[in-house]
């Protein structure tokens, strides 16, 4: 069975970028589509998960529940000064390419967003 990373880059400039890619996620999750779908923020998209508030905020809490969301880049987070509010939604932060690298060497399929 297939092992899927969603890199998930999109910011406000792409918002339906990124609430695509967190609904579907949900939902291939929800559905056990894949022997195993992980979820990493880089760029951009941790200003929109550090602000998530209503639906986003709670596709995210699910996803975060169901293991799905690995981390968000820690560089990026403190250098945008949102580090504590990303972790403060449940999400850890991580050297991103200690983290892609990981993933790939695990034989993951990169769906970029």
């Amino acid at each position: 069975m297939t092992k899927v990373l969603y890199l998930i880059m999109s910011g406000e400039e792409a918002s339906t970028r990124f609430d695509t890619a967190i609904y579907s996620a949900m939902k291939l999750n929800e559905e056990k589509r894949f022997e195993s779908l992980k979820i990493l923020f880089f760029g951009d998209s941790e200003i929109l998960l550090a602000k998530a508030t209503g639906q986003r905020a709670e596709y995210l809490k699910t996803l975060i529940e169901g293991g799905v969301i690995d981390s968000a880049c820690v560089g990026v987070a403190k250098s945008r000064d949102i580090a504590v509010e990303i972790q403060q939604k449940g999400v850890s932060l991580k050297n991103y390419r200690d983290r892609i690298s990981h993933y790939i060497s695990e034989g993951f399929t990169v769906i970029s967003f």
